[in-house]
């Protein structure tokens, strides 16, 4: 009976050890992701209120806001692809569609 009970706890200890790796690997996801996520949030309601003000395009003056970003995505394991899109001088509603094929594509990884 003892040796079937330290099996038991053996497995118990298992599950728990594979559960809190499981936590941590989750924890350390949403942190990578949470400083890129907001980056784009922030950026992409920036780019709704233009558009609302009948901006059409990207402006010059966003360039070094999507310089950063471009950075920040890098860090983030973003592949080089997926960033050709963001720049300025293309339609906002453009930039936006990017903007949540990146965000999808962080979420999916």
């Amino acid at each position: 009976m003892a040796v079937m009970t330290v099996g038991f706890m053996a497995q118990a200890n298992a599950e728990i050890r594979a559960a809190q790796r499981k936590h941590e690997v989750d924890t350390a996801r949403r942190w990578r992701l949470g400083r890129p996520m907001a980056v784009i949030d922030q950026l992409i309601n920036d780019l709704e209120m233009l558009n609302l003000r009948r901006v059409y395009r990207v402006p010059l003056s966003y360039e070094n806001r999507l310089l950063q970003l471009r950075l920040l995505m890098d860090d983030a394991g973003v592949p080089p692809h997926e960033l050709e899109g963001v720049r300025t001088r293309i339609r906002i509603v453009r930039l936006m569609d990017h903007l949540y094929a990146i965000q999808e594509s962080l979420l999916g990884n």
